[in-house]
C-alpha cells in the first residue's frame, strides 16, 4: 500500500479496491501490488504490478488532473509515435476498446511502465541522444493527420499572466519579467518568426521526462504540453534543462551537441539557428511566470503542487545578459 508521505504527491488517491476494478477492465491480468509515482506535478500518476499466466509486468496509471494541451489528439498522437518506433508509452485498450477510463470525472491512461532512469547531470551522450530523439519526434508526427491546438503559451499568455503577477514580485524581478515579455512579444509578431518551421511540439522535454539505461535513451514521458508550435521551441525547452548550469549558464558544449545531433536528422533552417536565443529566452520566460502563478497560488493556501520558478529567472537573466550566436557552420 503507498506510504502516506508518497500519497501527498498525488491529487487523486485510489483505495485497493478501486484500483483491483479498473485493472479488471484491462487484459493485463491480477493486480498484486501498486504505489504512486512521486515525481509528477500536473497528473496523479500510480506504478502498477499485474501478474498473467506467471509472468509480471509493471503499468504507468496517468490521471489527467488538468486537460491536456493536445485535447482528443493525445491519444493519436502517442498512437503514431509508438507506430513510428519511438520509444513513447504505447496507450492500452480496455476490453471494450476505450483508450480513456474515467476517475471521478478525470480520463485515465494506462500505459506500460518504460525501463530506465532519469539523469541529474547530462552527458554529451545522453544530450545527443535527446537532440536525435526530438528530430525525430518531429518528423514522424509531421507524417501524422493530428489536429493539434495551437501552443498555448504565446504572446497573449505572456501578457495576461504579466498582469496576474503584477505587484506580486520583488521590483527587479517585476522589471525583469516585464521587459522580457516585451521584447518576447515583438520578436513573435515578427513576420520573419511567423514563418518559422511548426509541427508538433512536446513542449515539456524536461530531464524528468526522459529515461536513460546503459545502453541509451529508453523512454520519454509526459505529452501533457504537447501542441502546435515552432519546432525551434522543442530545442530551447530542452537546452534550459539539460545543457544549463546551476546558475543559469548556457553551457555551449552541450547545447552544440544537442543542435548537431538533431540537425544530422532534421537539418535546421538558418532562420531557426538565428532565432534560437530568442526562443531560449521565451522558453524559460514562459516557465518562470507559470511556476510563480502556481507559487502565488501556493501562497494564497492553494493545495496545487509547483516547482521552484527561481530556476528560470536565474536562466532568463543570464539569456538576457549573455547573447548566444550559432552559425550554421558549426552544426557541419
Amino acid at each position: 500500500m503507498p506510504s502516506p508521505a508518497a500519497s501527498a504527491n498525488v491529487a487523486t488517491e485510489l483505495d485497493l479496491l478501486r484500483l483491483e476494478r479498473l485493472v479488471h477492465r484491462y487484459d493485463i491480468g491480477e493486480l498484486i501490488r501498486h504505489w504512486p509515482a512521486t515525481a509528477g506535478i500536473e497528473n496523479s500518476n500510480y506504478f502498477l504490478a499485474t501478474r498473467k499466466c506467471g509472468v509480471e509486468r509493471q503499468y504507468v496509471l496517468t490521471i489527467m488532473e488538468q486537460p491536456a494541451n493536445a485535447g482528443e489528439a493525445l491519444v493519436p498522437l502517442l498512437d503514431a509515435c509508438a507506430a513510428a518506433g519511438l520509444p513513447v508509452p504505447a496507450v492500452i485498450r480496455t476490453v471494450d476498446g476505450e483508450p480513456l477510463y474515467p476517475l471521478d470525472g478525470k480520463p485515465a491512461l494506462l500505459c506500460p511502465r518504460l525501463p530506465g532512469r532519469h539523469v541529474c547531470n547530462p552527458t554529451l551522450r545522453q544530450v545527443e541522444a535527446l537532440g536525435r530523439f526530438i528530430a525525430r519526434f518531429h518528423l514522424a508526427t509531421e507524417a501524422a493527420d493530428l489536429s493539434l491546438p495551437d501552443y498555448p503559451r504565446d504572446g497573449a499568455w505572456l501578457d495576461a499572466n504579466l498582469q496576474a503577477l503584477q505587484g506580486r514580485l520583488p521590483y527587479g524581478d517585476q522589471t525583469l519579467m516585464r521587459e522580457t515579455a516585451s521584447r518576447i512579444a515583438a520578436a513573435l509578431e515578427r513576420r520573419d518568426v511567423t514563418e518559422l518551421p511548426r509541427g508538433t511540439i512536446h513542449g515539456d522535454l524536461f530531464r524528468d521526462n526522459a529515461l536513460f539505461n546503459e545502453w541509451g535513451l529508453c523512454g520519454v514521458l509526459d505529452f501533457h504540453h504537447a501542441s502546435r508550435g515552432f519546432l525551434v521551441y522543442d530545442l530551447a525547452v530542452a537546452a534550459n534543462d539539460w545543457c544549463t548550469e546551476s546558475n543559469g549558464t548556457l553551457d555551449p558544449e552541450r547545447t552544440l551537441a544537442l543542435l548537431r545531433a538533431y540537425h544530422a536528422l532534421r537539418p535546421l533552417a538558418a532562420q531557426e539557428l538565428w532565432y534560437f536565443p530568442v526562443f531560449a529566452l521565451y522558453a524559460a520566460l514562459a516557465f518562470w511566470m507559470s511556476r510563480a502563478v502556481v507559487a502565488q497560488k501556493q501562497r494564497r493556501g492553494a493545495a496545487v503542487r509547483s516547482n521552484n520558478p527561481d530556476e528560470f529567472r536565474r536562466i532568463v537573466a543570464h539569456h538576457r545578459a549573455h547573447f548566444f550566436y550559432l552559425s550554421p557552420e558549426r552544426l557541419d
